[in-house]
């Protein structure tokens, strides 16, 4: 069987649609390539890659079959199979059994079945807390595209329920697909001393020391990251810790380092960007006293998982998909309750044995959660169409 899926999120620096369709497709080629096939035939799948856009992409690890690459700006690419309907995907990859659309958009095809990832619809459920760029194309499109689609994945039950909801779908063409979490996010070694040259080199690469507080994704409205400055500025005179934010800047009236300023922060809290090497990452979850991460609406929340995994004890919103990835190994907050943040981290930072507890249960927690288990929901899906 021939599948078709589109590659373009997998760009060097990415962020959750990237990571999750880079690490789907890495376990989707191991599970069905050449080495599966000679105990079951049924499973050689080929894979063909498709993409647009002009930001340099990372395939190096992913041995897709062909990969075939349109250097046009992707919005144009999104007009042009809109408005005129073509090129039909199989005219640029040749006969498929199935396309998989891995970030939203449904291109036109000759006979091929399509599968359409959804990740959330937060410009439907919260229009006012995405980009204007956003909400409008996508909110226009997104009825057609989850009619037109013989499949449609998601990755959390409250995403599922959102397309339901906001889309009147059929149940039964919603498929849940959980993400997983990379090797390199484990707990940190018991020995003293690699923890301590873990702590060693944060402080000598990115001038970190402990303790701190980490949170990470993009810094904009969706994230509530106003909430948690608002909140860490209650409890900045209690506590030792710095405030650690990793990822980029999103649309937003201000930036960060200005608000972060005007609440008196500025030396408290350290703004740095994406990291230099991603592998970095899962040190400073595991040198982090906690994850804090009050977002006002999630689909699934890798960030979330992955400091589970780490053995981060997590501090986390009580909606959307975040109760679903988190389960029983996080504290809870109202994200729209300041208070109910600062009192969160104010608990968190001065219990040491609530600290211990939430170690040992978020790599219990993260386990449920494997790429593994999102191939096979996705092979099935494939399989199912074709």
């Amino acid at each position: 069987m021939r599948v078709g899926i589109d590659v373009s999120p997998i760009t060097r620096g990415r962020t959750g649609v990237g990571q999750y369709t880079y690490s789907l497709l890495k376990c989707l080629l191991a599970l069905s390539g050449p080495d599966s096939a000679i105990s079951n035939p049924q499973c050689a799948i080929e894979f063909e890659g498709l993409s647009t856009g002009w930001r340099g992409l990372d395939l190096a690890d992913l041995p897709l079959r062909r990969h075939v690459h349109l250097p046009v700006p992707t919005r144009v690419m999104y007009g042009c199979w809109n408005a005129l309907r073509w090129p039909q995907v199989e005219r640029l990859l040749g006969p498929l059994a199935v396309y998989h659309a891995t970030n939203y958009f449904l291109p036109p095809v000759r006979k091929a079945r399509r599968v359409v990832t959804f990740y959330d619809l937060a410009f439907l459920r919260v229009p006012e807390l995405c980009s204007p760029a956003i909400v409008g194309p996508f909110s226009r499109q997104i009825r057609r595209f989850a009619t037109e689609a013989d499949a449609i994945i998601t990755c959390s039950r409250a995403t599922r329920d959102d397309i339901v909801d906001l889309l009147d779908t059929p149940e039964a063409k919603i498929h849940v697909a959980y993400g997983g979490v990379a090797a390199e996010f484990r707990p940190s070694p018991s020995d003293s001393s690699d923890a301590g040259e873990n702590e060693s080199a944060l402080a000598r690469e990115y001038g970190i020391q402990p303790p701190f507080l980490l949170f990470v994704s993009t810094l904009e409205p969706r994230k509530n990251v106003e909430g948690l400055l608002h909140a860490f500025a209650l409890v900045q005179q209690e506590i030792p810790h710095q405030l650690v934010l990793i990822g980029r800047e999103g649309w937003q009236e201000q930036p960060t380092a200005v608000l972060a300023e005007r609440l008196g922060l500025a030396g408290r809290v350290k703004i740095l960007g994406y990291l230099r090497r991603h592998e970095d990452l899962a040190r400073f979850y595991a040198a982090a006293e906690a994850f804090v991460f009050p977002s006002l609406y999630e689909g699934f929340g890798l960030p979330v998982l992955e400091s589970l995994a780490c053995g981060c004890p997590v501090i986390t919103s009580d909606r959307a998909a975040l109760p679903e990835v988190a389960g029983d190994a996080a504290l809870f907050v109202d994200p729209d309750d300041v208070g109910s943040i600062a009192a969160a981290i104010r608990r968190l930072a001065g219990d040491a044995q609530l600290r211990a507890h939430l170690r040992g249960q978020g790599p219990i927690q993260a386990a449920k959660f494997t790429w593994e288990g999102c191939a096979r929901a996705t092979l099935d899906v494939y399989r199912s169409l074709a």
